[in-house]
Parts: C-alpha cells; sequence; structure tokens
C-alpha cells in the first residue's frame, strides 16, 4: 500500500527485504515543501601533457544524495493531518511537541551513534511510490516560530541522505540500465499525460494509472513545473 505521507524507518540492520528488522518510524505532519535528488556521474580528466584537453574517461555512477525539507508545526494547524497517535502526543505536550518530534526524528534517523549496531541506523523513506534505501549525512532544523516563553512552535527540517546499495543487487551503474527503476519527470508547457505515459510505458492507456498514482485530480490540466512519479510497471485497470 502506497503511503500518504513521508515515512522514515529505521533498522538496527540493513533491511534488504526484511520488514522484522524495524527498530523505529517518523512519519512527517507536512509532506516535504521539496525534494532534491542529486545524480553524479564522475570522470576521470586525462592527464596529458603538453595538450589543452581530452575525452574525461568514465569512473563511477555513485549512490544518489537527497535532500528534504519538511516543517513540524506545534501550532495545532495540523491536527487534520495527524494520526490518532500523533494527535494525542499533542494533547498531552502541546507546548513541547515541536522538541518531542526532533527527538524522535534524531533517534529515528541515527543523527548520533546506535549503540548496538556502532553506527547511525540503516533508513528506509517511504513515500507513495517512492521507496529508498538509504543512510542519512546531515540533519538541519531551523525555529522560526515561538511563544511568548521562547518555546518552539514551529520548524523547517532538512534531510540530506545517500542512497544505499545492498550487496548483490550491483551497483549504479547496472541499476540504471535496468527498466524496473521509478523514474520522475518535470511537467512542460506542452506536456499532456496520455504522452507522457506512452513515452513511458509505450501505450497511451496507462495514463488513468498514472494519475491514481500520482493523485491527480484534473489530469488534463496538470501545471507545469510538477514532479511525477513513474514507477517501474503501471498495471492496467480490467
Amino acid at each position: 500500500m502506497a503511503e500518504t505521507n513521508l515515512r522514515i524507518i529505521a533498522y538496527g540492520k540493513p533491511k534488504d527485504g526484511d520488514p522484522s528488522k524495524e527498530i523505529g518510524d517518523f512519519t512527517v505532519d507536512f509532506n516535504p515543501n521539496t525534494f532534491t535528488v542529486n545524480n553524479k556521474i564522475e570522470y576521470k580528466q586525462p592527464d596529458a601533457k603538453g595538450q589543452t584537453g581530452g575525452d574525461p574517461v568514465f569512473e563511477k555512477i555513485p549512490p544518489l544524495e537527497f535532500s528534504l525539507e519538511f516543517t513540524i508545526d506545534g501550532t495545532g494547524v495540523a491536527m487534520g493531518n495527524l494520526s490518532p497517535d500523533k494527535k494525542n502526543n499533542f494533547k498531552n505536550k502541546k507546548h513541547d511537541y515541536v522538541k518531542s518530534q526532533i527527538i524522535k526524528l534524531r533517534e529515528v534517523t541515527g543523527s548520533g551513534i546506535n549503540g548496538d549496531i556502532h553506527r547511525p541506523n540503516y533508513l528506509a523513506l517511504l513515500w507513495g511510490t517512492f521507496r529508498l534505501e538509504c543512510v542519512i549525512t546531515a540533519l538541519n532544523i531551523t525555529y522560526n516560530l515561538f511563544d511568548a516563553e521562547g518555546t518552539p512552535l514551529r520548524a523547517k527540517v532538512t534531510c540530506n541522505f545517500l542512497e544505499r546499495i545492498a550487496p548483490g543487487k550491483g551497483g549504479r551503474q547496472s541499476r540504471l540500465e535496468s527498466p524496473d527503476l521509478t523514474k520522475y519527470q518535470v511537467v512542460r508547457e506542452c506536456d499532456i499525460l496520455p504522452l507522457i505515459a506512452r513515452n513511458n510505458y509505450e501505450d497511451s492507456a496507462y495514463y488513468l494509472q498514472l494519475a491514481r498514482v500520482n493523485k491527480l485530480k484534473n489530469f488534463r490540466n496538470i501545471p507545469p513545473g510538477v514532479t511525477l512519479i513513474l514507477p517501474p510497471m503501471v498495471e492496467q485497470d480490467a
């Protein structure tokens, strides 16, 4: 089942398909404001003496780097987004809600060292059809709203993650050649969903499934700049 809100799951050992290793999780109240993917390709520049240039030699494709930015709010405006457990937590710790959520986020992401494994936690990000095995590389928090006593009521959180490729699954280069890789496409002015479906799945009939996956209310009028999730496979309706 696809996750409606972004969920960060912690594992004491590499998950590698085993959900029994889960040791904690954190679900955001508001989905990310921004989601940045940094895909690097490394080349080695030939060192040819006496020459002004050369043909760069391909070396490797490093793991993907991801950056997420989301908000933790303690004013109560997010009550409609909260799970029953979080609503109870908010009512019991209204003035400390932001602080308690930051503490939980640090515990789950392993911003410190997990004493049992002597390293930060292994993580998985789940959001819609997006799933990524990763580790956290940075956690930055900006408090931007306070009450009269100085208690933080709102915080902007920026998390940086590094993709983790399990042993035996091949390197990044081989995975890029696989047809089972989730893609992302930014909608341009002239794009329409049936055309996007045909270009990616060789059949425009998949546009309804794409609309459902991306929760599009009006697939005929998608604003330019929207990033669409293109899952590896989309089953057609019977």
